[in-house]
C-alpha cells in the first residue's frame, strides 16, 4: 500500500495490514491495496457504513441467522456490553445484526469474516422472499449519505435486473494464512499458494490471463517482506535481495517459492482449495466447509 502523499512515487509501496489501507488512502487506498495483493483490477466498490446496514436489515423486517455461542458485544456508538445475543437461530434487527458481523475477540478476525458473509447471504435471501421490489425506495432512501459508490446508474439497474432474475451466483474463497507477531504486533500472513489460486480464480473469472506466481507481489518479495518499510515497488520491480532479509513466519513446503508452480491452469483451477461453502449454517448451527480448506494454517 502507500500514502496518499507519496501517490507519485512509485518506490514508495509499504507492507502492512490491509485493514489499515483506507487510513492511509481512503476507498482508493483500499481498492489499490487488494488490487496490488491479488494482481486483480477492483472495478466497482460499495462502501456502507453502520447505519446503512442497520437501518437495511431493519427496513427487511431483520433477518434470520444462527448466532454460534452466547455474545456480549458494542452497539455501533462503541458502547460495551449493550448487545447481548444467545447461541442459537434468532431474527436478528439491525442493531443485533451489526454486532453480530463485528464481533471479533471470540475466535478470529477469520471467523469475523465468515459471519459478515452469512449476514450478507441472509440479507439477500430475506430479500427475495419478500420480493425486494417493494422495498427498493425504502433502500434508496436509507442509501442517501449513508453509502459511497462509483457504479453508474445503468449499472445499478442492471445489478438489480440481474438479483431479481435470480442470475446473481455468490462464490466465497478464503485465503488461509499463518499467524505472525512482528514487533510485538499480529499480522495474518497469506498463504502464497492459497493467494496463487485466489488470484488466478478471480482473473479467470474476468477473463484476465492467469497470473505467473511471481506476478504477486508477496511471491516476488517472499523472504524479502519488511513491514513498514517504505520502499517497495508495484511496477518495474527491483531484485528482491536488495531488501532486508526478513523470516516473518516458517512456511510449509509448498508455499516456498521454489516449490510453488511457476502458474497455474485452468484445470488446477477446478480444485481451487480456496473455495469455501460455510457461509449458510444448517438447521444446527453446522457449517459446511469445502474439504479443500482442511490444511488451514
Amino acid at each position: 500500500m502507500r500514502e496518499k502523499n507519496d501517490e507519485n512515487n512509485n518506490s514508495a509501496y509499504f507492507y502492512d495490514k490491509i485493514t489499515h489501507a483506507h487510513a492511509y488512502n481512503d476507498v482508493k487506498g483500499t481498492t489499490n491495496a487488494v488490487e496490488n495483493l491479488l494482481n486483480t483490477p477492483i472495478n466497482f466498490y460499495v462502501l456502507i457504513n453502520f447505519k446503512a446496514f442497520e437501518q437495511t436489515v431493519d427496513a427487511f423486517g431483520g433477518i434470520d441467522l444462527y448466532v454460534p455461542f452466547d455474545m456480549d458485544e458494542q452497539n455501533a456508538n462503541g458502547e460495551e456490553n449493550t448487545i447481548k445475543l444467545k447461541k442459537g437461530w434468532h431474527t436478528l434487527n439491525g442493531e443485533q445484526a451489526l454486532a453480530f458481523a463485528r464481533s471479533r475477540y471470540y475466535d478470529s478476525d477469520i471467523e469475523r469474516g465468515q459471519r459478515q458473509l452469512q449476514a450478507i447471504h441472509a440479507l439477500i435471501d430475506k430479500a427475495k422472499r419478500l420480493n425486494a421490489l417493494t422495498k427498493i425506495n425504502d433502500v434508496i432512501n436509507i442509501a442517501g449519505d449513508n453509502v459511497e459508490h462509483n457504479l453508474s446508474t445503468t449499472e445499478i439497474s442492471s445489478a438489480i435486473k440481474m438479483f431479481f432474475n435470480d442470475d446473481i451466483q455468490i462464490v466465497s474463497h478464503r485465503i488461509d494464512g499463518y499467524d505472525v507477531m512482528y514487533n510485538g504486533v499480529y499480522y495474518y500472513y497469506p498463504r502464497p499458494l492459497s493467494l496463487l489460486y485466489a488470484s488466478s480464480a478471480l482473473r479467470d473469472n474476468l477473463d484476465l490471463p492467469l497470473p505467473k506466481a511471481t506476478d504477486l507481489l508477496n511471491i516476488y518479495y517472499q523472504g524479502h517482506i519488511s513491514i513498514g518499510l517504505k520502499e517497495y515497488r508495484i511496477n518495474d520491480l527491483l531484485p528482491k535481495t536488495i531488501y532486508p532479509q526478513v523470516a516473518l513466519t516458517v512456511m510449509s513446503h509448498e508455499d516456498l517459492l521454489i516449490n510453488l508452480p511457476e502458474q497455474l491452469s485452468k484445470e488446477d483451477l477446478k480444485k481451487d482449495i480456496t473455495v469455501s461453502n460455510e457461509n449458510r449454517p444448517d438447521e444446527n448451527g453446522n457449517t459446511e466447509n469445502n474439504a479443500n480448506n482442511s490444511n488451514e494454517q
